[in-house]
Formats: structure tokens, C-alpha cells, sequence
């Protein structure tokens, strides 16, 4: 009895060890942006029935081509303006604000589960966007700012409990610790699961302590995890690292925390404090594998370099990207996809990057590539050399399909960009320049481009300036021209306010640096319109410094400096994409800043989200023919 006993445990022990061996995979799916239509449901609008028709069929290829037990998805499913006037007049006339979140929702929400699950995915692990707390910006004493508590309502019954409305579907305890908050506002909307040998934390990060108090630039909510809601992330992580089935911690939200990271077409709002918050320090204390987050509709992979946490910024919209992450219990794959056919449903996807952490030698190590490349929060994120040029059709640039296949080319400013000048810095390919008129001279470094007045050179993807974080601006220049004239442009591209940029300008021959109408950066020197190569650098010397502060360099050398207007603390609207030698996609309350597009030639214009020391700014003004070697 005893021999056959040992040998059953042996047996079971045997068996185990091969099931938690077994990869699985799982799919992550940030930022699907279409759910909005589910609200439509009970009003069966004519192409309501084949919309649903067509996420089902598209949800159903997901399945059958790339497979996967569950999705994580690390928010913003639709829109969620359902608080506003003008929704409600469309919806149901007569609603109070917190009536069309609750109604609304329950039919959003309720309709995605239903297409996806008919697709073939009975598990979605979402994380509250933005979008499912009613869009930011979240002004204090407004309804969007009051209704907090309905948004989550709204969203948490769909996904988070059973049929009974009572039931939380995670809500199993890890070890000794709750699945979820209790006690607090988030107790429906953050929450752990296991699932095999994975620990997944979804985060509800959009705190607000009253919704009629200003907290941070979004009004009454910022991005944070603290008091209560930190406390049970803390217990919950030290009793999963004692549970041996537990292989992997993964953490989701819908806000990056590492800065900077590539945008398209969002707001791109981050967490508060970013590596210095508390919420960083405690996933890095304890050892958090990967966090995920979504919000900029762009793919962005970089490592905390303090340990060995990595952050995973990724895109979904409308399923035109994906990614799959295959999971054994000392290896983790992420393969990135991006959409080449006509819809989804086609099933035609090409592999545009990879990550793989492998624990098999104890210490985690990393190889990545493509798109999952590590960025290089220090490196060059901006860099033209004008030693070539491609044709738009021929040079993909994400957040532009099906704007760019014609051949047309896209509309700056009253010209047609047809062309790309090749980004050879770290944001990489899809921060490449569309540009038009733009011609080719001897410059200091190989070629420069020559640019007239209907020379255009404009980067689709947004930032990298945000908030308070520190940017530098370099260049070379050869002007004869002594007009108020554009070299970097940061203007906003969402409504007429002329605040919140950062431009560097010629005028007269002279540098300034421009944050508004009234507010500029002088510099006392000669005129650098004399027809000859000059290099130029505007450096911020630390995040959140005055105007005042800002560094000019003309030539290696720092400059005196003079202020014209008022002094202020440089902080950053989110709405910016960067253009050189023009003001590009910004809107046109830019004219009353008085400049012109640039008219002389440019070399090696670049950009980094961090200061520039001295000695960086002068081995960049070297005449060398090689690159100058910069600081890590």
C-alpha cells in the first residue's frame, strides 16, 4: 500500500511539473477604440447588425490565427463622453449624466464581452482607460469629475462580476493577501488573477481624492496608486513572490510610468512622477517581470535602470496591431504584429518586432529587435542627416494607413508631402519627416537640406516634450537671411492657445527661444546670418527649469542670455508633433508668433528628452566627418 501510494505522488508530482512546463499563450490588446458602437444596441441602426457582424468575424481570425487563452487589455475599449449634453441628447433625452453612464455602459460593455466570446475569448482582463472614466481632462466640480464612481460602476458589473451582479469573478486571494482593494474606490476596478504560472495586477491608476479639487494638470484625477490602494499592491506582491507556482508577475494599467515613449494621435497622459513614484518603487521592489500599459497608440519597450522591470507600451486600435506573449515557466516571448490586409478579418499580419526574457540562468536576460527594440530614454530621439530620401508609399509611418496609399501624399501647411527623410534617431522610422521642396546641398556632415518657403519637413508621431521633463534642441545652420525665421517648432496641433511649447527661432540673424507671444530667450551675439555653417543648441538644464534657464550654445560655446517678457517654469502641452525650419501640423494661432519658414540650409537637426551637458553640446559642434560620441 505504501510503495503504491509514493509512486502515485511521484506520478502526480511528475505531472504537474509537465503541466506548469506546458507554453500557453496569452494576446495583448491595448486601446481597441471600438466599442463605441455597442451602445447602439437596443436602437439597431441599419448598419448596426453588420458592424457586430464584422467584430465578430474580425475577433474570430484573431482566434483561429494567433490563438491565446485570455486578453489583457490595458484600457481605452471606446469612447465614453456619455456624461456630456450632447450624448445624452442623442441617447435618451432626459437622463441625468450618471443615468447615460450607467445605461450606456451596461450596453457597451455587455456587447464587447458578447462579440468576443462568440469569437472565441471567454477572458478579458481590462484595465480602466481614460475612455472608461469619461475621457480626460476630468475639470474639478464638472460631471465627468462627479461621476467617477458611475464610470467604474459601469464598467467593473460588465467585466468584473458574475451574472448575479454580486459575485467578483477574481476574486480567489493570492496566499494571504485580498484579490482586490476593499475599503477603497478601486476595489471593483483593480484586482490579481492567476492564471497557470502567470500573477496578472490590473490597476485602476486614475486617483482622484474629491471631485471637486484640482489634484495635477487633468483636473481632479491623476495618475497614481497610493495610501490604501498602495498598501494592498505591496501586501499582494509580497505574498506572490512566496507562492512557488507563480513564475511571472505582470501588472497592467493604461498609463506609462517611464518617459519618454512614442505617441500617435493622444493625449499621452503618464504617471505621476513617473520612476520616482511610489508605485514604481514598489513593483521594482518586488520584482514585477513586465508592466504593461497602453494610452499613446505607439509601441515602446524600455528597462528600468535600476533593475530588471520592464515597461511595455504597446498598440491595439481596431485590432491594426497586436501582440502575443508565449509564456513557459523561465521564458516569456512577446511577437508584435502589425495589420497589412484590408481589415482584420483578412487574417493578414506581418511580425514587426520581438522580446524574449529568458530565466533559465537565474538572472533574467533580454533580447529584443523591431519594433520591441529597447528604447534609450537618453539616447538621440531626433536625427536627420538628409543623406537620403524615400517616397511616403515606399516608408509606412504608423497612425497615417490609409491616408498615404494614393501616392497623394499628406497636406502641411498648403503643400503635399510625398517624400520621407529617414528619423535615424531612437524614436526611429515612424518619427521619419514627411517633407516637401526640401533639396540637397554640402553640408558639415555629408549633405544638409536646402529649405525655401515652401519647404516642409513634419513628424506625424507626437512628443517627446511633456509636462516638466527637460528637452534639448541642436542644429546646424547656414542662413544669409535676417527675417524672424522657424528652426524648431512645438506649437500645439489641438486648439488656439499659444502656450505650453518650446520653439528656437532666428531672428535677425540671432537665436531665441519662444514659449509664447510675449515670452522669449535672447541671446547677445553676432549675427549668425552671414552665409557661413554655425551650430546651435538650446538645452533645458533640468526638468521644470524657468525660461531664464535655458541654455544657448552657438558653436560649442554657451552664450549670454537675456530675457524678454516675463519669466516662468517651462511645462509642456501634450498635443505636440515636431517640425524643423516651419511651424508643420500646428494649428494656426501659431502665425501671431510673427516667424517664417526657414529659408537656408539645415544639418543634423536632433532632439533629446533630457539636458545636453557641456561638454555633449561641444563635441557635437565639432567639424568632424564621424558622429560625436555622447554621454549614455
Amino acid at each position: 500500500m505504501y510503495k503504491t501510494s509514493s509512486a502515485i505522488v511521484i506520478l502526480l508530482a511528475l505531472v504537474l511539473q509537465a503541466t506548469a512546463a506546458e507554453p500557453w499563450r496569452f494576446i495583448l490588446l491595448a486601446d481597441w477604440h471600438s466599442a463605441e458602437k455597442y451602445i447602439q444596441t437596443n436602437n439597431n441602426p441599419d448598419w448596426f447588425a453588420e458592424a457586430v457582424a464584422q467584430d465578430v468575424a474580425n475577433i474570430t481570425t484573431l482566434k483561429k490565427t494567433f490563438g491565446g487563452e485570455l486578453i489583457l487589455m490595458p484600457g481605452d475599449t471606446q469612447g465614453g463622453h456619455w456624461d456630456t449634453r450632447k450624448f445624452i441628447r442623442k441617447f435618451k433625452p432626459g437622463l441625468t449624466p450618471e443615468q447615460s453612464i450607467l445605461q450606456a455602459g451596461h450596453l457597451c460593455y455587455a456587447g464587447t464581452i458578447n462579440s468576443f466570446r462568440k469569437g472565441g475569448y471567454d477572458t478579458l482582463l481590462l484595465a480602466p482607460g481614460d475612455h472608461e472614466l469619461g475621457d480626460n481632462p476630468w475639470p474639478a466640480k464638472s460631471a465627468v469629475s462627479r461621476c467617477q464612481p458611475q464610470f467604474r460602476q459601469a464598467m467593473a458589473k460588465e467585466y468584473n462580476f458574475e451574472a448575479d451582479g454580486k459575485t467578483f469573478r477574481y476574486g480567489k486571494p493570492i496566499g494571504s493577501a485580498p484579490s482586490r482593494p476593499m475599503g477603497t474606490p478601486y476595489q471593483d476596478t483593480s484586482y490579481a488573477y492567476r492564471h497557470k504560472n502567470v500573477l496578472f495586477i490590473t490597476l485602476d491608476v486614475f486617483h482622484q481624492e474629491h471631485p471637486d479639487k484640482t489634484i495635477g494638470p487633468q483636473g481632479s484625477v491623476r495618475g497614481a496608486v497610493v495610501g490604501k490602494h498602495l498598501a494592498w499592491l505591496e501586501k499582494l506582491l509580497t505574498a506572490a513572490r512566496k507562492d512557488a507556482r507563480i513564475k511571472h508577475i505582470f501588472v497592467q494599467s493604461h498609463l506609462p510610468a517611464i518617459h519618454p515613449v512614442r505617441k500617435v494621435n493622444s493625449s499621452g497622459m503618464l504617471m505621476d512622477r513617473g520612476m520616482k513614484s511610489e508605485l514604481w518603487k514598489t513593483m521594482r521592489k518586488h520584482k514585477v517581470d513586465i508592466y504593461f500599459a497602453g494610452e499613446v497608440h505607439a509601441n515602446t519597450l524600455t528597462k528600468d535602470p535600476e533593475s530588471n522591470l520592464v515597461q511595455l507600451v504597446s498598440r491595439g486600435n481596431f485590432f491594426r496591431n497586436l501582440q502575443t506573449v508565449d509564456v513557459t515557466d523561465d521564458r516569456v516571448e512577446i511577437t508584435c504584429y502589425n495589420q497589412t490586409g484590408s481589415r482584420p478579418a483578412d487574417g493578414r499580419y506581418e511580425k514587426t518586432g520581438r522580446f524574449v526574457v529568458d530565466k533559465s540562468g537565474g538572472k533574467p536576460t533580454f533580447t529584443t529587435d523591431g519594433e520591441l527594440a529597447f528604447l534609450d530614454p537618453k539616447g538621440r530621439l531626433f536625427h536627420f542627416t538628409f543623406e537620403e530620401d524615400h517616397p511616403l508609399t515606399d516608408w509606412p509611418v504608423m497612425g497615417l494607413r490609409g491616408k498615404t496609399e494614393d501616392g497623394s501624399g499628406v497636406a502641411v501647411r498648403g503643400q503635399k508631402c510625398t517624400r520621407v527623410l529617414p528619423n535615424k534617431g531612437a524614436f526611429g522610422r515612424h518619427y521619419s519627416a514627411l517633407s516637401a521642396g526640401i533639396g540637397r546641398v554640402d553640408g558639415v556632415h555629408g549633405k544638409a537640406g536646402a529649405f525655401s518657403k515652401d519647404s516642409r519637413m513634419a513628424i506625424w508621431g507626437m512628443g517627446p516634450l511633456y509636462g516638466e521633463h527637460a528637452v534639448s534642441y541642436a542644429l546646424w545652420l547656414k542662413t544669409t537671411s535676417d527675417a524672424n525665421q522657424v528652426l524648431i517648432n512645438s506649437c500645439s496641433i489641438w486648439g488656439n492657445s499659444l502656450k505650453g511649447f518650446l520653439n528656437l527661432h532666428l531672428n535677425g540673424g540671432l537665436p531665441e527661444v519662444v514659449i509664447s507671444k510675449a515670452q522669449r530667450l535672447l541671446v547677445d551675439a553676432a549675427s549668425l546670418s552671414d552665409g557661413k555653417w554655425h551650430h546651435l543648441a538650446a538645452v533645458m538644464p533640468q526638468d521644470g527649469c524657468e525660461l531664464s534657464e535655458v541654455k544657448l550654445f552657438i558653436d560649442g560655446k554657451a552664450m549670454p542670455t537675456k530675457l524678454a517678457g516675463k519669466d516662468q517654469a517651462l511645462r509642456f502641452n501634450q498635443a505636440v508633433r515636431m517640425s524643423f525650419g516651419g511651424f508643420g501640423f500646428s494649428r494656426d494661432a501659431v502665425t501671431a508668433l510673427g516667424a517664417k519658414p526657414y529659408e537656408g540650409a539645415l544639418d543634423d537637426p536632433s532632439i533629446w528628452a533630457r539636458s545636453l551637458s557641456a561638454k555633449e553640446v561641444t563635441g557635437l559642434a565639432a567639424r568632424g566627418p564621424t558622429e560625436p560620441k555622447l554621454m549614455k
